[in-house]
C-alpha cells in the first residue's frame, strides 16, 4: 500500500515523498486547486501532518488538505 512518508517544500514546489521511494513534485502556481497553499507563508506551509492512513496531508491551521489517490493518477511521478 502506497503511503505518504514525508513532505517538503523547495520554494513554491511541494514534494511528497512516498514509502515506495517515489516522489510527487507539484509546482503550486501551476495547479489552480493548490492556490490556497501557494498564497500561504513559508511558516504556514511547514505546519502539516500526514493523516493516520498515510493517504493525505492536512494543514489544520489552514483547514485544508491534499489526498494522495488523485495525485497517484497524475503523471509523471519521479
Amino acid at each position: 500500500l502506497v503511503r505518504i512518508d514525508h513532505v517538503a517544500f523547495t520554494g513554491d514546489i511541494l514534494v511528497i515523498y512516498l514509502n515506495d521511494s517515489r516522489a510527487i513534485q507539484l509546482e503550486l502556481a501551476r495547479y489552480p486547486w493548490l492556490w490556497w497553499l501557494f498564497k500561504t507563508s513559508p511558516e504556514q506551509r511547514t505546519r502539516w501532518e500526514i493523516v493516520p492512513t498515510g493517504g493525505g496531508i492536512w494543514w489544520s491551521d489552514l483547514d485544508e488538505g491534499i489526498e494522495l489517490q488523485p495525485l497517484l493518477e497524475m503523471q509523471p511521478l519521479c
